[in-house]
């Protein structure tokens, strides 16, 4: 890593998340590929590979990983199980809790098995409504739509909701919000926005591709859905692909981000690249470009201000700002928290999450680093993600997170000194005492032992612009994603991520996309998707 390239890239890959380290290692490993190893160059404007997934180790933790990015795999999801298993990584069942996790809703506190129970559920529910989750409701809105959508296969989902209609109009050109809003009270809606733990994903996006994403995810119950985990850490997966990737001849270069590109007359592209170590700005040539990038990134790009490199006219090219307009990002952060112990045990909460309507939203029970494998077993330090949840939670939280004084941290016997983490973490000791006090609301506890240590991750912040996408109303996205994935036919300029995939949000999005771009435009056969289904 480090040295800058001489002469001409061949191919010049931006962005050091999961469509870019991925494309950048099949590109290189594949043995049909075409563009030699040595020509592949991949930039990331941190000086970190991994993009939206950020596993981090809090003080006094090292045996227990902290995922404040994506944390969890679908198994149904092909192209990134297929992966894990190429590459050997272990996965292990990722624990979703049980019917004694909490639901704290409209100040009324329930194990969630009591959704079941109309009397404790403190929503005025219809007949018909009474009786389900939050999760079931939905279901049940849906199934009012497309009769039958829960026997359905993904594929089968998605070519329903492709042809359906809804009040006369396609399916696509309603949000998600009013499609159940047109099955649901407005009580019911409420209770499954509040209960999901989630603001914006039953707002109005998309329905036609918000309903096979729900149902996929959300339709099996918790304690039966198959997820599974990287015990090592999701991180893990991009950093062996990158050490694969500069193992067959690649090279990789942090701390760079691009501020514009323009196409010579000899067909090159001069690509001017912001040292983020050094402070200056040079230009490189590259054969071609790959902007593996979520929406914000390239808008920053495409927004540069001219006294600098000058306008990256690809941009300006017929249809490509409405390509790149289909999607919105969506804000989402995750807060967790070090206890010096499980309180939370002595309620018979060890795993997966509790919901509440306050800011809070979602909160995940991890582990205990002396139950883990090498852990000290005196050592009952204990990971809480607090804080899991998007939208507007997220601009409460942003009103405190650098209100007054840092979070310094507090002593702890397993960690020498002080905790603390890089300032991108940070946050201010009133957020610490503030989430801490809602948390022994949401249980109902008194007292509980103080937090020793924090770490906060809003993905709404630049460059990533969300932690995950939504296709916007009315959007064909059969039509819109073979395009977006090369948006000049002329140009040898691409575009892959998740946000304009069918599982945004996911890993599994930013390696779909890759694979059109890969398939459809860089010659690369398709994977073995029978490493998926033996996994």
């Amino acid at each position: 890593m480090g040295a800058e390239p001489e002469g001409v890239i061949d191919c010049a890959i931006i962005g050091g998340g999961m469509g870019g380290v991925y494309s950048a290692w099949r590109l290189a490993t594949a043995p049909d590929s075409k563009i030699p190893a040595a020509g592949i160059h991949l930039f990331e404007m941190s000086d970190r590979i991994g993009g939206r997934l950020d596993t981090v180790r809090l003080p006094g933790m090292p045996h227990v990983p902290a995922e404040l990015g994506g944390m969890r795999i679908m198994t149904s999801q092909t192209l990134v199980m297929g992966l894990v298993q190429q590459l050997g990584f272990e996965t292990v069942k990722f624990p979703m809790g049980g019917p004694e996790n909490l639901a704290y809703l409209r100040a009324h506190r329930f194990p969630v098995r009591d959704y079941a129970d109309p009397d404790k559920v403190p929503y005025w529910l219809t007949e018909q409504e009474k009786g389900k989750s939050p999760s079931a409701l939905v279901v049940q809105a849906i199934e009012t739509i497309i009769p039958g959508a829960k026997k359905m296969s993904s594929a089968e989902l998605r070519e329903a909701c492709s042809k359906a209609t809804l009040n006369g109009f396609p399916l696509r050109n309603h949000g998600f919000w009013q499609v159940l809003l047109n099955a649901l009270s407005v009580e019911a809606y409420n209770l499954a926005l509040a209960g999901g733990g989630f603001n914006t994903v039953l707002t109005n996006w998309n329905a036609a591709e918000a309903i096979p994403w729900y149902m996929e995810d959300w339709s099996i119950p918790a304690n039966q859905t198959p997820y599974v985990h990287l015990p090592e850490g999701y991180e893990a997966l991009p950093r062996r692909l990158c050490d694969e990737f500069e193992a067959a001849g690649g090279r990789v270069h942090l701390r760079r981000e691009l501020i514009a590109f323009s196409r010579r007359e000899d067909g090159l592209y001069a690509l001017t690249m912001h040292d983020h170590g050094l402070g200056h700005d040079h230009v490189l040539l590259a054969r071609r470009l790959i902007l593996a990038m979520p929406r914000r990134s390239l808008d920053r790009i495409a927004e540069h201000p001219l006294d600098r490199a000058g306008p990256s006219e690809f941009f300006a090219k017929p249809g490509v700002a409405e390509l790149l307009a289909t999607v919105t990002g969506q804000a989402l952060y995750k807060f967790a928290l070090a206890y010096p112990e499980p309180w939370w045990h002595a309620l018979g909460l060890r795993s997966g999450d509790s919901v509440t309507d306050l800011p809070l939203r979602q909160i995940y029970y991890f582990e205990t680093e002396g139950e883990m494998a090498g852990g000290d077993p005196r050592n009952t330090n204990s990971l809480l993600v607090a804080a899991y949840t998007d939208g507007i939670s997220v601009d409460y939280w942003e009103g405190v997170r650098h209100s007054g004084p840092r979070f310094e941290g507090r002593a702890n016997p397993f960690v020498a000194g002080l905790p603390r983490l890089p300032d991108i973490y940070d946050v201010s000791a009133l957020m610490v005492a503030d989430a801490h006090r809602q948390l022994k609301e949401v249980h109902g506890v008194a007292e509980a032992p103080e937090p020793y240590a924090a770490a906060f991750r809003d993905w709404g912040d630049d460059p990533y612009g969300g932690g995950w996408h939504s296709w916007n109303i009315g959007v064909d996205t059969a039509a819109v994603m073979p395009r977006i994935v090369k948006p000049v036919a002329d140009d040898e300029v691409y575009i892959c991520g998740e946000s304009y995939s069918t599982y945004q949000g996911w890993v599994e999005g930013a390696l779909q996309t890759a694979e059109m771009m890969l398939t459809a435009h860089f010659g690369l056969a398709a994977p073995d998707s029978s490493l998926a289904s033996a996994a």
